[in-house]
């Protein structure tokens, strides 16, 4: 059984100088990882403190995990690479606040130092078979660096903990295509929310113009899995626990008086972080009070703001506005016996927390932007079925995937989220129940331990494209070696037409192959099984290969021609009404904002030609156009490519690879040698369908290719069909 190494940034357990002793970490991540139950071996890989050195740290604690490995780097350099650029720059970039972002060369030099060393410290550790399982922002950089030493000996899964913003505001961070173009190294890429995938394919596409698919990305090493991976908490552990006598004394500890003596209390628990919403928070529950004046003296807000980075200004004048403001509703509310807000800005232990979720009416989430939040979790799992609290959540947190049944709230909208908190205290207790009961079965049945394995379970079988380094066909050995090769056997070959056949010209009706191409085609279709696979309609493949006894397969095996029946067969089994229409019309648009574009109408796909136009310009529109169509007719049976110098949308059986097989299907066998010649993206889908049964040939040098060969120059076709079959 494979082992399972996970990375983060820190081992969940620091040395307290004050005490000499462990203190175990706290933090969605740690409280996720720690709640897997798994019969892998797992190993634990992060950061340490300097002092656990002379420590035997695997005997430190009573976790399930079997050993921790820990990297040990210096302050100067921890700081730098985690305080002034993960967190001054990835933090506030990833949560939509580019105002915040301090970008030092320096920092990011560090930053890339220690991927590096944790990259090299897995590789130190791993062994052919193990599933390494990176974690978060901090470690953006350590997928390509950890490939480039392991190679495909281990697989690499990488997940985002933290949101991932739009392409516009990512787009503004200077160091973006070094991290994406580390990320996609990773086999599977995870995310808490579908929105967060939504926005890293369309980035990816953007900045490194790799082609996506909803769930996939097709980059120069392969395909990368992507996926939505809700991250959730160990629950039943919070259940029972927020049920047992440490609790319940804590409980009567923190609330001595009677049930109907007491106020009505909505709980806050956050880090104090700019991103969390706390002022909004207080400046609703202002607004709550001012406009329901009968409830003053009856609701109360405990707040807990658990410090962070308290040495950083910018955290320090966060905490002044938050006091300042606790300040401010308490005066204008307060009473002898009534304080409106009570401010509580440090960490408190586990049962004050449960105790506090068990007795609060109402969790409020006022995060602006929140990867999960995994509070509004263990609230739900601690409640109490006789006396059910309600949620409100913020629109913006990525719990608001998760939790069906919590009352959204848009945390900007101050009004609006006053009118919700009277809504959560007034709401019956039928309706509370109900809605408690479909979040808590959610959790019961999707735990941490499942999020684990969800996403351990994709990341083990998940295959690589195989990725093969073409070579010059024009090599005289490699030429002769094929020669004898094709010699053996009757030969199948397919061949596009456009950039393969015939040169790539500016009006694509004016395209043919010269009359030495022409003639070497009417040899070949004497000799062997001469197939012509191109994007192209019926009625110009025809008119263009007039002479020519071949097969042939219009846009892109859509619609086959078969010579000995003389008839045109039609391959595709779905409609068009669903797409064609509008896609056209979507086309036509850019077509008409972009100058020298044109399009092309076939039967079942629509070509849309800017190799005219603006090259700038019409690259930028063409890759706007991809995303458009792709999100428009998502989940309808449709592919959109961006070729050479034109975007297609085309029935998803309009495949030339499909076609291939469906072809080989019918008439091959093992006396057949097979060879396919092509030129552009989607001829790419006939090199995957033969890297193992056939010869391949890239007309053009491209690094991404899947074929076995390249052609340098289009003009050379005729001379090296020659010198491989006649």
């Amino acid at each position: 059984m494979s082992r399972w190494i996970v990375v983060s940034n820190r081992l969940p357990f620091s040395y307290d100088k004050k005490k000499k002793t462990i203190v175990q970490s706290s933090g969605g991540l740690v409280t996720a990882i720690k709640g897997i139950k798994t019969k892998n071996e797992v190993v634990w890989l992060g950061t340490a403190d300097e002092e656990l050195k002379k420590l035997n740290i695997n005997n430190l604690s009573k976790e399930k995990m079997t050993k921790y490995v820990p990297i040990y780097l210096s302050k100067e350099l921890y700081n730098s690479y985690y305080n002034d650029f993960s967190n001054d720059v990835l933090w506030p970039a990833l949560h939509y606040e580019m105002d915040r972002v301090r970008y030092i060369e320096e920092h990011y030099n560090n930053y890339k130092t220690v991927n590096e060393i944790f990259a090299k410290k897995i590789a130190s550790i791993c062994k052919k078979g193990d599933v390494i399982w990176i974690h978060d922002y901090h470690l953006f950089l350590c997928p390509r660096y950890l490939k480039k030493l392991v190679g495909e000996k281990v697989k690499v899964g990488f997940f985002l903990h933290v949101p991932f913003p739009s392409s516009e505001i990512y787009r503004q961070l200077t160091p973006r295509r070094d991290i994406l173009s580390s990320i996609v190294c990773s086999d599977v890429i995870g995310f808490h929310d579908f929105s967060y995938l939504r926005h890293f394919s369309r980035t990816v596409y953007d900045i490194l113009g790799f082609t996506t698919k909803q769930m996939s990305i097709k980059t120069d090493v392969g395909t990368t899995k992507l996926g939505v991976y809700p991250v959730s908490i160990p629950s039943k552990n919070i259940e029972v626990k927020s049920q047992s006598k440490g609790v319940e004394k804590e409980t009567q500890r923190l609330f001595p008086l009677k049930e109907n003596n007491r106020h009505s209390l909505i709980l806050g628990v956050d880090r104090l972080d700019y991103t969390k919403g706390i002022p909004q928070k207080l400046l609703s529950f202002e607004k709550f009070l001012a406009d329901n004046p009968s409830y003053v003296g009856k609701v109360q807000l405990i707040q807990i703001a658990v410090p962070t980075r308290v040495d950083v200004q910018e955290y320090q004048e966060l905490r002044s506005i938050v006091e300042r403001k606790v300040g401010e509703v308490n005066g204008k509310f307060g009473k002898v016996n009534y304080t409106p807000v009570k401010y509580i800005n440090k960490s408190i232990s586990l049962n004050e927390l449960l105790a506090l979720y068990r007795k609060a009416d109402v969790l409020l989430v006022s995060s602006l932007r929140d990867g999960m939040n995994l509070v509004c979790l263990e609230y739900v799992m601690a409640q109490d079925n006789a006396s059910p609290g309600v949620v409100l959540l913020s629109e913006f947190a990525g719990a608001k995937a998760t939790l069906s049944h919590a009352i959204s709230i848009n945390p900007h909208n101050i009004l609006g989220t006053s009118k919700k908190i009277k809504t959560a205290i007034e709401m019956s207790k039928k309706e509370k129940l109900e809605r408690i009961k479909v979040m808590k079965d959610y959790l019961l049945g999707y735990d941490s331990s499942h999020w684990a394995e969800d996403f351990m379970k994709t990341l083990s079988t998940q295959k690589k494209n195989k990725i093969i380094d073409a070579v010059d066909i024009k090599n005289k050995k490699n030429c002769n070696n094929l020669n004898k090769l094709f010699k053996k056997k009757k030969n199948t070959i397919f061949l596009d037409f456009d950039g393969t056949l015939a040169p790539i010209v500016s009006n694509p009706e004016s395209a043919k192959a010269s009359p030495g191409v022409m003639n070497v085609l009417k040899k070949l279709s004497r000799c062997s099984d001469l197939i012509i696979v191109s994007g192209r309609p019926e009625a110009f493949l025809k008119k263009k290969l007039a002479g020519i006894n071949c097969d042939m397969a219009f846009e892109h095996g859509a619609l086959y021609y078969d010579k000995s029946q003389r008839k045109v067969r039609n391959l595709i089994s779905t409609s068009k009404v669903k797409w064609y229409s509008q896609a056209l019309k979507i086309i036509e648009s850019y077509k008409n904002r972009t100058p020298n574009s044109f399009i092309e109408k076939k039967n079942y796909s629509i070509a849309w030609h800017f190799r005219n136009s603006p090259s700038d310009y019409g690259e930028f529109q063409a890759r706007n156009m991809v995303a458009d169509l792709r999100g428009c007719f998502q989940g309808l049976p449709v592919s959109v490519i961006l070729g050479k110098k034109v975007v297609e949308i085309k029935a998803s059986e309009a495949n030339k690879g499909r076609f291939i097989e469906w072809y080989l299907d019918r008439n091959s066998s093992s006396e057949i040698n097979v060879f396919a010649a092509g030129d552009d993206r989607t001829d790419e889908d006939m090199f995957d369908v033969l890297q193992d049964s056939g010869v391949t040939l890239k007309i053009g040098r491209d690094d991404k290719t899947k074929a076995h060969y390249y052609l340098e120059n289009q003009h050379d076709i005729e001379k090296i069909l020659i010198e491989l079959f006649l």
